[in-house]
């Protein structure tokens, strides 16, 4: 976890004591985020994009600023009451090295404690909300996983010397294997050379966490696409999460 998410563990899961006197700002399946909760989160938020509020003079800025703020906490309850339906358990040890760690970025038992103490918490009460934390972490890890697209290949091997007869009859035979498989893909490209050969690159439906299959030496094609389905993943599955759930944005102005 970064040094700014444990941070942000100090601001977005405050006390219920706390945030019940404040009037709320949205709520999720009824769950209230109260002002006093979103207020102290958005500072946090600024920090985290290198922004202070006194930098900002744009009005317009501020409100899509404060907009992706509450955006950000509304998801956060989102997967804390998707673990809680999934029944997902964090045991006690994650829950002390995750406590730990959060008090060594921050400087130590003094400077800990006394940041707990202005986020409203005690020790008991933060490694409870840790918990929560890396309840929803874990849950999101698994939606990602999930709702990853996997990646995989036909290959012809020709080599680079091949003259146009043997290209032609590669790519006929790559088309009739293409053919097999397009009807239960949601994508196959037409084929692409490469130094290995003739490939047909296709994505299959849904399926369980995998890694991304070896494309024959081709390591910054493969690592790129990793990413850009891991990016496409996260927001997918934050996009079916805000759809499925009832959510009311009462003041993100």
């Amino acid at each position: 976890m970064k040094l700014t998410t444990l941070l942000w563990l100090l601001i977005g899961w405050l006390p219920l004591a706390w945030a019940n006197n404040e009037p709320a700002v949205a709520r999720v399946n009824g769950e209230e985020i109260s002002g006093f909760r979103f207020e102290r989160f958005f500072v946090e938020y600024l920090e985290d994009q290198g922004r202070a509020v006194a930098s900002i003079r744009n009005p317009k800025a501020y409100k899509q600023l404060r907009q992706a703020a509450l955006q950000t906490l509304i998801d956060k309850e989102l997967l804390w009451q998707e673990s809680q339906k999934r029944g997902v358990q964090i045991d006690e040890q994650a829950v002390l090295a995750q406590v730990e760690q959060t008090r060594s970025a921050i400087g130590g038992t003094d400077k800990f404690l006394r940041r707990l103490q202005d986020a409203g918490f005690d020790e008991a009460s933060f490694a409870e909300y840790t918990r929560r934390e890396l309840a929803a972490q874990q849950t999101f890890a698994a939606l990602i996983r999930a709702n990853t697209l996997q990646p995989r290949h036909l290959l012809i091997r020709v080599p680079l010397q091949a003259d146009a007869a043997k290209n032609a009859a590669a790519r006929l035979r790559l088309m009739q294997m293409r053919a097999s498989i397009i009807s239960g893909a949601t994508f196959a490209s037409q084929p692409v050379r490469s130094p290995f050969g003739w490939h047909v690159i296709y994505l299959q439906n849904h399926l369980e966490a995998a890694d991304v299959p070896d494309l024959q030496g081709l390591d910054t094609v493969r690592a790129e696409l990793a990413r850009q389905q891991q990016t496409q993943a996260r927001r997918q599955v934050l996009a079916q999460l805000r759809v499925q759930n009832r959510i009311e944005r009462i003041d993100d102005d």
